[in-house]
């Protein structure tokens, strides 16, 4: 059984799902549930992330209801992966998160151009700047 949180991403992107399967292997815990954002389920489950605001960035849902978001939720994902937890507190660092979040935010509004969406892309919406 998995722990509160839950990892919402976009199941359409391939980096996004190799990042999920990167975070599948060191939850040893089974501290976070992964939930593709596209999925009926996730759309039911948290309505407080409508699908403009999941197709922009990853969302974390914690125990609480806190809703951590981009390069925030990375950060706080990592903290809940006990390998990775160091890579969680470099970005406790002052000013470190300055720095990741317009890498994020670059990241996600080019996913579809640097990892290519899972399936085919005939209608455009893999140009720069769009999203499916």
């Amino acid at each position: 059984m998995y722990g509160n949180y839950t990892l919402l991403y976009d199941g359409n992107c391939r980096i996004c799902t190799s990042q999920i399967r990167t975070v599948a292997a060191y939850d040893d815990h089974k501290q976070i549930e992964l939930l593709d954002m596209n999925s009926p389920e996730a759309q039911a489950r948290f309505p407080q992330v409508t699908p403009e605001m999941a197709q922009r960035e990853l969302h974390l849902v914690a125990p609480d209801g806190s809703l951590y978001r981009g390069a925030e939720a990375i950060r706080e994902t990592l903290l809940r992966l006990p390998s990775l937890r160091g890579l969680g507190e470099l970005l406790r660092l002052p000013g470190a998160m300055g720095v990741a979040r317009p890498i994020y935010a670059w990241i996600a509004e080019n996913r579809y151009l640097l990892g290519g969406r899972v399936e085919r892309c005939d209608d455009g919406s893999c140009s720069p700047g769009k999203q499916p």
